[in-house]
């Protein structure tokens, strides 16, 4: 009975370990290798739409939405049906350029400079 539990308790930590080795970043960018499980250097839509459900419910689990999700079509930029390395890369940087200058922009009170501001008196 003893040695029983011992296997049990030995199965429950590997699984817990599984579970997590399995659990993605709810922030920030993926990196390719997350999404391109065959190892055969380009993501299908098959590979892509399993690891977009996973965050989803990964989210949705802490109570979070999956705010501003992108399609595959988004990021396969050629149409080809695969994602390369670059198309990826390509997407992401885009993605952190649009955030950064969305911060800028609210950091600045929504507001740019418009004509005539910050050039002193408009006499």
């Amino acid at each position: 009975m003893k040695a029983l539990k011992l296997i049990l308790a030995g199965l429950i930590v590997t699984g817990a370990t599984f579970l997590v080795a399995e659990t993605l970043p709810t922030r920030g960018p993926l990196p390719f290798s997350t999404y391109d499980k065959d190892n055969n250097n380009v993501i299908t839509v098959k590979e892509f739409n399993v690891i977009k459900k996973q965050r989803i419910e990964q989210k949705y689990q802490e109570g979070r939405l999956m705010r501003n999700a992108v399609d595959f079509s988004d990021i396969d930029t050629n149409s080809d049906g695969i994602i390369t390395k670059e198309e990826l890369k390509i997407h992401q940087d885009k993605r952190f350029m649009n955030r950064m200058n969305q911060r800028n922009l609210n950091k600045q009170g929504g507001r740019g400079m418009g004509m005539g501001q910050g050039q002193g008196p408009n006499w």
